[in-house]
Protein backbone atom coordinates (compact mmCIF):
# COMPACT_ATOMS: atom_id res chain seq x y z
CA UNK A 1 0.00 0.00 0.00
CA UNK A 2 1.39 3.41 -0.75
CA UNK A 3 1.37 6.34 0.99
CA UNK A 4 -1.79 8.27 -1.28
CA UNK A 5 -4.03 4.67 -0.98
CA UNK A 6 -2.81 4.25 3.19
CA UNK A 7 -4.39 8.00 3.57
CA UNK A 8 -7.50 6.72 1.59
CA UNK A 9 -8.31 3.94 3.27
CA UNK A 10 -8.06 6.02 6.78
CA UNK A 11 -10.09 8.72 5.50
CA UNK A 12 -13.43 6.71 4.21
CA UNK A 13 -13.15 5.04 7.94
CA UNK A 14 -13.97 7.73 9.74
CA UNK A 15 -17.19 8.76 10.86
CA UNK A 16 -17.21 12.42 11.57
CA UNK A 17 -18.28 15.95 9.48
CA UNK A 18 -16.97 16.13 5.96
CA UNK A 19 -15.27 19.57 7.39
CA UNK A 20 -13.65 17.36 10.30
CA UNK A 21 -12.02 14.86 7.79
CA UNK A 22 -10.45 17.16 5.63
CA UNK A 23 -8.76 18.37 8.53
CA UNK A 24 -7.53 14.90 9.68
CA UNK A 25 -6.34 14.40 6.16
CA UNK A 26 -4.67 17.29 6.03
CA UNK A 27 -2.79 16.14 9.83
CA UNK A 28 -2.09 12.76 8.75
CA UNK A 29 -0.61 13.51 5.19
CA UNK A 30 1.45 16.51 7.26
CA UNK A 31 2.57 14.05 9.32
CA UNK A 32 3.73 11.37 6.58
CA UNK A 33 5.43 14.56 5.05
CA UNK A 34 7.80 15.49 7.79
CA UNK A 35 8.29 11.84 8.43
CA UNK A 36 9.68 11.28 5.20
CA UNK A 37 11.38 14.33 5.41
CA UNK A 38 12.85 13.69 8.07
CA UNK A 39 14.95 10.27 6.65
CA UNK A 40 12.06 7.56 7.42
CA UNK A 41 11.59 5.32 4.48
CA UNK A 42 7.79 5.01 3.23
CA UNK A 43 7.88 1.45 4.64
CA UNK A 44 8.75 2.61 8.16
CA UNK A 45 6.16 5.61 8.27
CA UNK A 46 3.47 2.75 7.32
CA UNK A 47 4.84 0.11 10.30
CA UNK A 48 5.35 2.77 13.04
CA UNK A 49 1.56 4.27 12.10
CA UNK A 50 0.05 0.72 11.92
CA UNK A 51 -3.30 -0.33 10.12
CA UNK A 52 -5.65 2.28 8.29
CA UNK A 53 -8.46 0.44 10.10
CA UNK A 54 -6.81 1.12 13.62
CA UNK A 55 -5.93 4.51 12.99
CA UNK A 56 -9.40 5.47 11.96
CA UNK A 57 -11.24 3.57 14.87
CA UNK A 58 -8.74 5.58 17.41
CA UNK A 59 -9.96 8.95 15.73
CA UNK A 60 -13.99 8.14 15.80
CA UNK A 61 -13.20 7.06 19.45
CA UNK A 62 -11.92 10.07 20.40
CA UNK A 63 -15.08 11.92 18.64
CA UNK A 64 -18.20 13.45 20.17
CA UNK A 65 -21.25 11.53 19.58
CA UNK A 66 -22.41 14.40 17.34
CA UNK A 67 -19.65 14.76 15.19
CA UNK A 68 -19.79 10.61 14.53
CA UNK A 69 -23.85 11.73 14.01
CA UNK A 70 -22.53 14.31 11.44
CA UNK A 71 -20.57 11.90 10.10
CA UNK A 72 -22.77 9.55 9.21
CA UNK A 73 -25.73 11.59 8.40
CA UNK A 74 -23.74 13.82 5.72
CA UNK A 75 -25.60 16.75 6.67
CA UNK A 76 -24.78 20.38 5.75
CA UNK A 77 -21.38 21.84 7.34
CA UNK A 78 -21.78 22.59 10.81
CA UNK A 79 -19.45 24.42 13.31
CA UNK A 80 -17.21 21.33 14.21
CA UNK A 81 -17.44 20.12 18.08
CA UNK A 82 -14.19 18.96 19.27
CA UNK A 83 -13.88 17.82 22.68
CA UNK A 84 -11.38 18.82 24.66
CA UNK A 85 -8.84 16.30 26.47
CA UNK A 86 -8.25 17.25 29.57
CA UNK A 87 -5.63 15.89 32.03
CA UNK A 88 -4.90 12.90 30.08
CA UNK A 89 -3.83 9.95 31.62
CA UNK A 90 -2.64 6.75 30.78
CA UNK A 91 0.23 5.95 29.05
CA UNK A 92 0.53 8.05 26.02
CA UNK A 93 -2.25 9.93 27.53
CA UNK A 94 -2.14 12.10 31.19
CA UNK A 95 -5.33 12.82 33.11
CA UNK A 96 -8.62 11.91 32.94
CA UNK A 97 -11.05 12.91 29.37
CA UNK A 98 -13.36 15.14 30.36
CA UNK A 99 -16.56 15.40 27.83
CA UNK A 100 -18.95 18.51 28.01
CA UNK A 101 -21.79 19.08 26.23
CA UNK A 102 -21.89 21.91 23.00
CA UNK A 103 -18.77 22.90 23.11
CA UNK A 104 -17.94 25.92 20.85
CA UNK A 105 -14.43 27.04 19.14
CA UNK A 106 -13.27 30.30 18.25
CA UNK A 107 -9.66 31.32 17.04
CA UNK A 108 -7.20 30.00 19.44
CA UNK A 109 -6.17 33.21 21.95
CA UNK A 110 -9.34 34.75 22.21
CA UNK A 111 -9.75 34.84 25.47
CA UNK A 112 -6.63 34.67 26.96
CA UNK A 113 -5.91 37.77 24.73
CA UNK A 114 -3.04 35.97 22.69
CA UNK A 115 -2.30 35.46 19.12
CA UNK A 116 -2.29 31.71 17.39
CA UNK A 117 1.51 31.83 17.28
CA UNK A 118 1.92 32.95 21.29
CA UNK A 119 -0.50 29.95 21.82
CA UNK A 120 1.51 27.08 19.48
CA UNK A 121 4.68 28.80 21.14
CA UNK A 122 3.58 27.89 24.52
CA UNK A 123 2.98 24.63 23.73
CA UNK A 124 6.25 23.97 21.91
CA UNK A 125 8.10 25.21 24.43
CA UNK A 126 6.16 22.20 26.52
CA UNK A 127 7.21 19.95 24.32
CA UNK A 128 10.82 21.49 24.94
CA UNK A 129 10.67 20.72 28.49
CA UNK A 130 9.26 17.07 28.06
CA UNK A 131 12.39 16.52 26.04
CA UNK A 132 14.88 18.17 28.64
CA UNK A 133 13.04 15.72 31.63
CA UNK A 134 11.97 19.42 33.53
CA UNK A 135 8.91 17.59 34.88
CA UNK A 136 9.37 20.56 37.74
CA UNK A 137 8.57 22.99 35.71
CA UNK A 138 6.26 21.02 33.75
CA UNK A 139 4.35 20.48 36.92
CA UNK A 140 4.41 23.94 37.98
CA UNK A 141 2.46 25.41 34.89
CA UNK A 142 0.38 22.56 35.11
CA UNK A 143 -3.64 22.13 36.71
CA UNK A 144 -3.45 19.74 40.04
CA UNK A 145 -5.10 17.01 37.71
CA UNK A 146 -2.13 16.40 35.78
CA UNK A 147 0.79 17.18 38.54
CA UNK A 148 0.74 13.27 39.58
CA UNK A 149 1.57 11.78 35.97
CA UNK A 150 4.12 14.79 35.17
CA UNK A 151 7.14 12.45 36.09
CA UNK A 152 10.00 10.56 34.70
CA UNK A 153 8.32 7.28 34.32
CA UNK A 154 5.27 7.75 32.99
CA UNK A 155 6.35 10.24 30.04
CA UNK A 156 8.67 7.30 29.51
CA UNK A 157 5.94 4.53 29.11
CA UNK A 158 4.02 7.41 27.01
CA UNK A 159 7.00 7.58 24.57
CA UNK A 160 7.56 4.23 24.27
CA UNK A 161 4.29 3.52 23.67
CA UNK A 162 3.90 6.60 21.26
CA UNK A 163 6.93 5.29 19.65
CA UNK A 164 9.07 2.22 20.50
CA UNK A 165 12.66 2.85 20.83
CA UNK A 166 15.23 5.83 20.72
CA UNK A 167 13.95 8.91 19.14
CA UNK A 168 17.50 10.21 18.74
CA UNK A 169 17.69 14.21 19.44
CA UNK A 170 14.61 16.88 18.33
CA UNK A 171 15.47 18.26 15.34
CA UNK A 172 12.24 20.91 14.34
CA UNK A 173 9.17 21.42 14.93
CA UNK A 174 6.67 20.92 11.72
CA UNK A 175 2.84 21.88 11.32
CA UNK A 176 1.04 23.33 14.21
CA UNK A 177 -2.64 23.94 14.62
CA UNK A 178 -4.42 25.64 17.25
CA UNK A 179 -8.10 26.83 17.85
CA UNK A 180 -10.12 27.61 21.24
CA UNK A 181 -12.35 25.40 22.89
CA UNK A 182 -14.78 27.02 25.22
CA UNK A 183 -16.75 24.18 27.38
CA UNK A 184 -19.27 24.52 30.29
CA UNK A 185 -17.97 27.71 31.45
CA UNK A 186 -14.28 27.07 31.01
CA UNK A 187 -11.77 27.52 27.73
CA UNK A 188 -9.30 25.73 26.22
CA UNK A 189 -6.59 26.79 24.06
CA UNK A 190 -5.87 23.27 21.79
CA UNK A 191 -2.52 22.92 19.72
CA UNK A 192 -1.56 19.84 17.74
CA UNK A 193 2.14 20.48 16.92
CA UNK A 194 4.48 18.18 15.05
CA UNK A 195 7.94 17.63 16.33
CA UNK A 196 10.79 15.78 13.99
CA UNK A 197 13.56 14.29 15.97
CA UNK A 198 16.05 11.63 14.40
CA UNK A 199 14.37 8.26 14.34
CA UNK A 200 10.97 9.30 14.99
CA UNK A 201 8.10 11.67 14.21
CA UNK A 202 5.72 12.70 17.07
CA UNK A 203 2.48 14.78 16.65
CA UNK A 204 1.68 16.19 20.18
CA UNK A 205 -1.89 17.82 21.38
CA UNK A 206 -1.24 19.91 24.25
CA UNK A 207 -4.21 21.98 25.76
CA UNK A 208 -4.23 24.62 28.21
CA UNK A 209 -6.60 25.90 30.43
CA UNK A 210 -7.84 29.74 29.96
CA UNK A 211 -4.86 30.08 28.14
CA UNK A 212 -2.54 29.80 31.44
CA UNK A 213 -2.46 26.31 32.82
CA UNK A 214 -1.19 22.72 30.95
CA UNK A 215 -4.37 20.75 30.90
CA UNK A 216 -3.43 18.00 28.85
CA UNK A 217 -0.61 16.39 26.68
CA UNK A 218 -1.35 13.61 24.63
CA UNK A 219 1.37 12.19 21.72
CA UNK A 220 0.70 9.90 18.47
Amino acid sequence: MNKESYVKAVAKRLTCSKARQAEFVRDLESDIAAALSAGETWEQVESRMGDPRQVAQEFNEDRSEAERAAGKKRKRTKTIAIVATVAVAVAAIIGAATWWASPKTAPAGQSSHQTEQQVIERAQEVVALLDAGDYETLQSMSIDEMKAGLNAEMMEQAREITVPGDWGAFGSFGNAYATEISQSGQVFDVVEVVAVYEKATVTYGISFLNGEELAGIRMR
